[in-house]
């Protein structure tokens, strides 16, 4: 696999809409270094009737495999290095008694998975629910918590008081970074020595201002040389499918008052790989073969197609291409990238 790295990954049923059976479904990979389409690559690995698996933006794989034993409530769980081959153990998974649904994000608070700190970190897509385990302290076992950062702000006429749930999320010097609000994030703080997270919101200015046709748009977070940024795609009104433009911003720290997005238009010899559920990691470019300062993500974000984005911000511009020419694909998830590990 490690050639082919990064891929795009769509992870879908083999059969047809009636088929049920976990052990049907098959991997189709795109490799962005190669230009080419593979099927199930590591397979053994990757086949969801092997293992569960979650990726994660640092590139090692967090995998829950079946038991030999049916009856065993749990998985053996490890994290595996699609580079190497290198697993680490963790805890076994109690996937059904933690009620862990088999699609999370997942994320490692460090680049370095053997640091002593280092906590694997899955989240709920749709309740305020976490799930994390220490790397260097697997006795300790996995733990369930239950976050509350308030309500969405959505008036009660038009919707009851619902949780809000962490969606932009980015792993950056040993936290877990997200948003609460355009003007107020939050770094989580997964260190063993505390009994649970510790959540530490700090306020953050951002002078963007957005042409008046693009009414709508989408975020993402992303680490990338020790530096945090934060990119937004801007559609036309509420079309999705009508992208109208990109912008890129870096956080800067140094201010005593507050924290401050600062536009740019360079990102480094690095592109950045953005997925459907707000994660996104960031890749070497020129040691991969790929033109620096670009940015990747599957241009449709409503339906599920093969049309990849590919956003130059030196040109500012940015072109389609088609990366399978399989139209009947029923897709278990959207699809999601494996980068090769920092």
């Amino acid at each position: 696999m490690s050639p082919c790295l990064p891929l795009l990954v769509f992870h879908h049923r083999n059969g047809g809409d009636n088929v049920v059976d976990d052990n049907d479904d098959e991997m189709l990979m795109f490799s962005l270094s190669q230009q080419s389409l593979h099927k199930n690559l590591e397979h053994d690995l990757l086949a969801a009737g092997s293992a569960k698996c979650w990726p994660t933006t640092q590139g090692w794989m967090l995998l829950a495999e079946k038991d030999h034993d049916d009856t065993s409530p749990s998985s053996p769980a490890c994290l595996w290095n699609p580079l190497t081959g290198e697993r680490l153990p963790l805890p076994n998974i109690g996937l059904e008694e933690n009620e862990i649904p088999r699609f999370c994000k997942c994320f490692l608070t460090h680049k370095d998975p053997s640091h002593p700190g280092c906590a694997v970190v899955l989240f709920h897509l749709a309740a305020p629910v976490l799930w994390y385990c220490h790397v260097a302290h697997g006795g300790s076992g996995w733990r369930r918590h239950a976050y509350d950062i308030g309500n969405y702000p959505i008036p009660e006429a038009y919707r009851r008081p619902t949780k809000a749930i962490i969606s932009i999320i980015a792993s950056f010097q040993g936290k877990l970074y997200f948003f609460k609000s355009p003007r107020e994030m939050c770094a989580i703080d997964f260190s063993p020595a505390r009994a649970q997270p510790t959540f530490q919101f700090f306020d953050v200015h951002r002078s963007a201002r957005y042409p008046q046709a693009m009414s709508s748009g989408r975020d993402w977070l992303v680490d990338s040389q020790d530096q945090l940024f934060l990119v937004s795609v801007r559609f036309i009104g509420f079309d999705p499918d009508n992208i109208g433009a990109i912008y890129v911003y870096r956080m800067d720290f140094s201010s005593s008052k507050r924290a401050r997005w600062i536009s740019v238009r360079d990102i480094g010899d690095v592109v950045f790989l953005l997925e459907d559920a707000n994660v996104a990691a960031s890749c070497p470019a020129s040691a991969l073969g790929h033109n620096a300062n670009q940015i990747y993500f599957m241009k449709n974000l409503k339906e599920d197609d093969a049309d990849l984005c590919v956003f130059d911000l030196e040109s500012n511009s940015h072109e389609i291409t088609r990366v399978h020419q399989h139209d009947d694909l029923i897709l278990r998830r959207k699809p999601f990238w494996i980068v090769p590990p920092n």
